[in-house]
Parts: C-alpha cells; sequence; structure tokens
C-alpha cells in the first residue's frame, strides 16, 4: 500500500510549525496529536498549546494558540485585533496543557485542556487526579463551553485516552485510571447519555480460556450504541507468562453486556511476535490493525465483524527515522499519520479505505 506525502512541516514556534523539540532519551510528556474531516488536517502541539487546522496540501486556515508561549502570527488574521472577515484566522486562547482533540459533523472543534489548580480535584477510590476538561470551539473560532464528567461545566475528569465522534455527532470521551477505565458519552449538545465502566479486575476472557487478560484500548462504534474493547492475552500456567493470542470484545451500551467477541488473527509473517495494535473502525463496520513487520515493514489487516480477514496490506514508514508518530483512522478507513523526525514532521497517508470491500461511497476521495 502506498504512502502519499501530504506535506511537511518544519520545526519551530511559528505558526505554520510543529514543536517536538525533546531532550535527548527522555520521551514525549506531552500530545501531539493529528485528525482529519472532509479532506482536512487538524494538528495538537502539547509542546506549544496551540491548535493548527491545515488544509491537505499544507495551507495552513486557522489557529488556536496561547499568546504566551507562541509568536504572534503573520500569515493568519489575529481575530483579536482584527474584526474584518478572513478565511484564514488566528483565534486566542490561554490554553495550559493541550492534548487531545476531535472534530465533530457541525465543526466545533474539541481540546483536551487542564484546569487552574483551585479546581484540580482527587478521586481516593482510585487515586487519581482529576484535573481535565474539553474545550468546545464553533466553526467560527468562538469558545462555546466545555465539558467535564457531568456534561457543560461539569467536574473534571481523570486522564483522557482519546476524543471520538461518531456518526450521530455524539462526542464520547475515554478515560482511564490505575483501576478502571471509563468511557462517557454525550450528545452532541453535551447532556450526558451513557456513562460505561469497564474495570480492569474483570476484563473478559474467552470461554475455557485461562489466560490473563491485558487491556490495550478502547475505541467506540461510528454506528452503533457500542464500545470495542481489544485484549490481549498472557498464558497464566507459565512462569514468563507468554502471549497467547488477542480478540475485540463488543459491549452493547444499551444492554450493559459483551455481545460478542472475535480472535484477531496472528500476522501473516515469519516473526509472528509482534501483537497487532487496534486503529478503530470505519463507518462499515470493519476493524483495522497494523503490526510492526520488519524493518521499515509493516503490516495492515482489515477484519469484518464476523472475524474474517477481508484484506492484509504492506506499509512503509522508515521506522528508524522516526522518533514520534500518530495515527488517525477516519470514518471511511483512511489512515493519516504525523511522523515526527529529527528536522521536520511528515503528514502522510495510505489509501487504506481502498482495500477490498472496504471503501465507503461516501468517501470524499
Amino acid at each position: 500500500m502506498e504512502r502519499e506525502l501530504l506535506f511537511e512541516l518544519s520545526l519551530g514556534k511559528g505558526e505554520d510549525q510543529i514543536d517536538l523539540v525533546q531532550m535527548p532519551n527522555i520521551p514525549f510528556n506531552k500530545k501531539t496529536r493529528i485528525v482529519m474531516k472532509d479532506g482536512l488536517i487538524y494538528i495538537g502541539n502539547g509542546n506549544s498549546n496551540k491548535v493548527m487546522e491545515f488544509s491537505s496540501y499544507g495551507d495552513i486556515l486557522s489557529l488556536f494558540y496561547n499568546p504566551h508561549e507562541n509568536p504572534v502570527p503573520v500569515l493568519l488574521t489575529s481575530v483579536s485585533e482584527d474584526t474584518t472577515s478572513s478565511n484564514r484566522n488566528a483565534y486566542i486562547f490561554n490554553f495550559r496543557n493541550t492534548g487531545e482533540i476531535a472534530i465533530t459533523e457541525k465543526n466545533d472543534l474539541l481540546i483536551e485542556d487542564t484546569v487552574p489548580d483551585n479546581r484540580i480535584d482527587y478521586d481516593e477510590s482510585t487515586e487519581t487526579i482529576l484535573n481535565r476538561i474539553v474545550l468546545r470551539f464553533d466553526g467560527e473560532g468562538e469558545f462555546i463551553n466545555f465539558l467535564g464528567r457531568e456534561g457543560v461545566g461539569g467536574t473534571p475528569f481523570p486522564y483522557i485516552e482519546k476524543i471520538e465522534v461518531n456518526s450521530k455527532d455524539e462526542i464520547i470521551i475515554i478515560t482511564r485510571t490505575k483501576i478502571t477505565w471509563n468511557i462517557y458519552w454525550y450528545s452532541n449538545n453535551g447532556s450526558l447519555k451513557y456513562t460505561i465502566r469497564v474495570p480492569l479486575d474483570d476484563l473478559p476472557v474467552p470461554p475455557g480460556e485461562n489466560s490473563i487478560p491485558s487491556l490495550e484500548t478502547i475505541v467506540s462504534g461510528r454506528q452503533e450504541n457500542a464500545i470495542y474493547l481489544k485484549v490481549d492475552y498472557y498464558n497464566k500456567e507459565t512462569t514468563d507468562h507468554n502471549y497467547t493470542m488477542s480478540c475485540i470484545w463488543e459491549y452493547n451500551i444499551d444492554r450493559e453486556e459483551y455481545t460478542k467477541f472475535i480472535r484477531i488473527p496472528e500476522p501473516d509473517f515469519d516473526e509472528g511476535d509482534d501483537i497487532p495494535g487496534f486503529l478503530g473502525v470505519n463507518n462499515a463496520g470493519y476493524y483495522f490493525f497494523i503490526a510492526h513487520e520488519t524493518g521499515n515493514t509493516f503490516q495492515m489487516m482489515v477484519l469484518a465483524d464476523n472475524g474474517a480477514v477481508v484484506a492484509r496490506s504492506e506499509l512503509t514508514m522508515m521506522d528508524e527515522e522516526i522518533s514520534y508518530r500518530d495515527f488517525y483512522l477516519d470514518q471511511n478507513g483512511l489512515l493519516v499519520a504525523l511522523l515526527g523526525k529529527y528536522d521536520r514532521a511528515e503528514i502522510v497517508w495510505w489509501r487504506s479505505d481502498k482495500l477490498s470491500g472496504v471503501q465507503n461511497e461516501d468517501s470524499q476521495f
């Protein structure tokens, strides 16, 4: 599967640059995230506390930024200084610690941030700091409100793993603590619809298996009221607890129960010891996975909801050059990535939505 380079970003603090500077041997502790909608690319850069919007050709279209950590934009119109209409604007907001981002069907921009110190709470039952909220901005750059656990204006979340938006334009915020993952599900106006708790000491295990389960990730359904758990299993009987298999479990929110599971086939290369990572589901209900094969080669695998392999395809990433990467699977199954290198960041995609039997009729491309 051929990789297509959309555009590159130079490293720096400018409005069309990205800050991926890190100290040697110290992992990134700030989130940099990429999402795509209708061919537009949104990049949240935690090191600079800003979110940038680009065309698929790399033209910057808008910027949300903390003015105390970023220079004054020169390519965009500052809304606070110029009231004339413009289609390329910069919006000032005093972000504290930006993280996950998402975009709704109404083009509301969702940005994870932290609360002031005097609003931080602590949950003794889970030994968790509660200090995160999700800010909402409309398509004109205006701040709408923020989401907390109870909905609009609610109390802070624990660590946010991801923010997702389904086909109904509902907002799903997936959080985790040391002992549980909590999923908060909202209508588009911010009203809380569901709260789902997934205790780590009560993960599902296939019938007849004597295995130790380990939760890799949770994603929400695009069309249905369901979440999908990707669980890896390790042999309880051996001293080294070697890996045995992985499964996807569907949890039906309305029925409040696991309704099915499928075993994930192993990648079809010789090593066979790389556990496939779960990228998510598309609108057609296919599951997408990626696994490192060897060197710079990775394998993407697509499964139908009955577990049948729909497609396998190799992709290349020049892994030895990459210091940071973030993936985003769009609603049609197209995979876009931000690949951070020592001197630049590349924005690329693979047309995984074209894999056999996968492409959705309303694909934009």
